[in-house]
């Protein structure tokens, strides 16, 4: 790793801007060590180590199989389209490297066909339809992600692309012609394959589903951004039911049925029946519910919603009864009668109160989710993996809380796996600083979002702007960007737009203030002087009424564990890191994190929080921290 990695190395001589670190070549030899002996190695690599490369150089190297599994879409266009081929210049390396997605990700021509007899029905996607006509006639990989014209957001997509549910698999008339089937075939044949965590969960879960197994048969797995994987196996171990799978179900048939010659009268009017009882229920479950996720035990015990839990069944199994009679006649209507009997066997299974797993209801604006996971998948997850006898890397910049891994290594079942801490060779010293004001008001009071509003103000004048504002719920964000709506800032406020769009423009617009929740804590790369303040609202504990956290806590105590130490503050702490870290992402870059929350100086488990994080000069005066800003604006020098 030295040859590659060091002050005269080849990626000094061959990559412009460079720089030798230390810790990324710890990282490198680490990696190299694990694939050689096919070992397990846990690795945080805070901001600026360059974990990419520190991984990739010994997979690339190693004439193993790869497979490499990113947090997001976008990582992974990032890894594949710039990061793979800078490296492969710098080190006169060829290796075989594809992408892979999951199935929506990819058109599907036998939906896009079905779409067009659809298509008078939904005139206002008719010009989107249009792109997409153009662009179907000269892809060659049907990688949605092409046709930069459509938001990611656009409504066309989930009419012209499949899911689990609606893919017709083998039997599909467009089968040898399938876009998922020419890139999983791809896939199969390359030597480094870069996927994401959801495509990962799905092939260790769901092998043998649909095309087969996803995935080739790898050497190496290697998970950046780790830490997301926590969140996304329980989805995958679980079992969930959706207003959304419902109503796409519903869609699916009309469009089916619009190709028959024959009279459907019947059938048309049960599918339309399913829509109304989704509604019913929904409004039910809207009526008693005061959190917007509950115990599904809590719930459904009202007699009013188990009422409209039971017709909504009834109406679906009538539907499973009429689809019989004709699911011979087309695949999609085959595929949606396995998908109704699917559907009412969740029904069943959500009738009956299970205590091994967590099951709970989720409200949204007009939609429900109904889920049902593990409590600890660790178990499930090391079975499932250990089918792959192969080294298995995780890394992330946020993997220690208290500077222990075993937070993350026990919701994984790793805590007999090599970890390794390199830490980020920035000068957070002098780069940054961590100002802790004294707020005399508790998080839990009412008027402390507007005291918070009313405290940033005076910095959000010294740093022009370039400042984002996290906020714990949406419930805060809301009135945060209420109070700030008249202000002399240009505010961005998330929701407002895709995140795409407002990340542009915060980049793009000077005195921009962007107000964000949990999806602007992480993942989000804002560089130079653009962002120079990140202002966080209270330490990101998860609600005490959530059902996950409720039923974990409840685990914790029957084993005499303190549920708060070992469980919710070791997560809110990592959660903390990731909104820290979206201020410094370059060596030049330089601001002022702002905690407001009062508990970080006021209860004993602060000092946990704040050894966690990395070695910013801590502030608790105002003028300071203002003086500090001022000196970056003025001197227009980010390397403070």
């Amino acid at each position: 790793m030295e040859d590659y990695f060091s002050l005269d190395g080849e990626l000094s001589q061959k990559i412009k801007g460079f720089k030798h670190r230390p810790q990324q070549v710890t990282m490198a030899n680490a990696v190299h060590q694990a694939i050689q002996d096919s070992s397990t190695l846990v690795v945080e690599a805070g901001t600026g180590v360059g974990k990419t490369f520190a991984y990739l150089i010994p997979a690339m190297l190693s004439g193993k199989k790869v497979v490499v599994s990113t947090g997001t879409r976008h990582l992974q266009d990032q890894l594949f389209y710039t990061d793979l081929p800078l490296l492969q210049h710098a080190v006169s390396l060829s290796i075989n490297a594809s992408i892979l997605k999951g199935r929506s990700n990819y058109l599907c021509k036998y939906r896009f066909e079905r779409f067009e007899h659809y298509l008078g029905d939904n005139p206002r996607l008719e010009n989107a339809y249009r792109e997409v006509k153009n662009w179907s006639l000269v892809t060659k990989t049907g990688d949605v992600a092409e046709v930069n014209e459509l938001s990611e957001q656009s409504e066309i997509w989930s009419h012209v692309t499949s899911t689990r549910d609606n893919c017709l698999g083998g039997e599909c008339p467009d089968y040898n012609k399938c876009h998922v089937l020419k890139a999983r075939k791809r896939a199969q044949e390359s030597d480094l394959v870069v996927i994401n965590h959801h495509l990962l969960c799905a092939d260790l879960v769901l092998k043998g589903e649909g095309f087969g197994e996803l995935l080739p048969s790898a050497d190496v797995f290697i998970l950046d951004e780790a830490h997301q994987l926590t969140e996304v196996l329980p989805n995958f171990f679980g079992s969930t039911l959706s207003s959304r799978q419902l109503q796409d179900l519903v869609t699916d048939i009309s469009k089916e049925c619009s190709k028959l010659a024959s009279n459907i009268t019947l059938i048309s009017k049960s599918y339309y029946m399913v829509l109304d009882v989704v509604e019913r229920f929904y409004n039910s479950v809207a009526q008693k519910m005061k959190e917007q996720r509950e115990l599904w035990r809590d719930v459904i015990n009202d007699k009013t919603v188990y009422k409209a839990y039971e017709n909504l069944s009834a109406v679906l199994l009538v539907l499973e009864g009429q689809l019989v009679t004709i699911a011979g006649e087309t695949p999609g209507l085959a595929q949606s009668h396995k998908r109704v009997s699917e559907i009412n066997g969740l029904l069943d299974e959500f009738k009956t109160i299970n205590n091994k797993v967590v099951q709970w209801i989720e409200l949204g604006r007009r939609r429900f989710s109904l889920a049902s996971v593990p409590l600890n998948v660790a178990i499930p997850y090391q079975k499932a993996i250990q089918e792959y006898k192969c080294a298995w890397i995780y890394t992330s910049a946020t993997l220690t809380a208290k500077q222990s891994f075993n937070h993350f290594a026990e919701q994984l079942g790793l805590e007999e796996s090599e970890c390794v801490m390199c830490d980020s060779p920035y000068d957070y010293a002098a780069q940054s600083r961590l100002y802790l004001p004294s707020i005399k008001i508790q998080p839990n009071e009412q008027g402390y979002t507007t005291e918070i509003v009313n405290r940033s103000i005076p910095l959000l004048k010294a740093s022009r702007g370039n400042a984002f504002m996290l906020f714990t719920s949406h419930k805060a964000l809301n009135q945060a960007a209420d109070l700030l709506k008249d202000s002399a800032f240009n505010v961005l406020v998330q929701g407002a737009a895709a995140k795409r769009e407002l990340l542009k423009q915060f980049q793009e617009s000077g005195n921009c203030v962007l107000l964000g929740t949990q999806s602007f804590w992480e993942g989000v790369d804002v560089k130079g002087q653009s962002l120079r303040l990140v202002i966080i609202d209270k330490l990101p504990f998860a609600s005490p009424a959530d059902p996950l956290v409720r039923a974990r806590s409840k685990a914790l105590e029957e084993a005499g564990e303190n549920p708060f130490m070992f469980y919710q503050i070791p997560q809110a702490i990592l959660n903390l890191k990731q909104g820290v870290g979206r201020l410094i992402r370059g060596e030049q870059d330089c601001g002022v994190v702002v905690l407001m929350d009062p508990r970080i100086k006021s209860k004993a488990y602060g000092k946990s929080f704040l050894k966690s994080l990395p070695p910013m000069t801590i502030c608790q005066d105002e003028l300071q921290v203002k003086q500090f800003l001022e000196i970056i604006h003025d001197s227009e020098i980010a390397g403070y």
